[in-house]
């Protein structure tokens, strides 16, 4: 890997155009919270769950969820 600050000298040297580094891109405005409907079926959440039995084997589970009518247990 080669210093950046030498690459620059290096191509200023040879007459080169250093190509300028882009900054980091920044959200514009203010974010606004997501609604969501409280009624069943109308959002859901999908996950995959991996782990391992006792043997040795692996496994993985698709969780999908009914944000609504889930059943936390409290």
């Amino acid at each position: 890997m080669v210093n950046r600050k030498r690459t620059q000298r290096l191509y200023r040297e040879e007459g080169l155009s250093v190509r300028k580094r882009r900054g980091r891109k920044r959200a514009t405005g203010t974010r606004a919270p997501l609604l969501t409907l409280a009624v069943p079926n109308a959002r859901w959440s999908v996950d995959f769950v991996h782990d391992q039995f006792a043997d040795g084997r692996r496994f993985r589970v698709l969780n999908v969820v009914d944000d609504v009518t889930d059943l936390a247990p409290v």
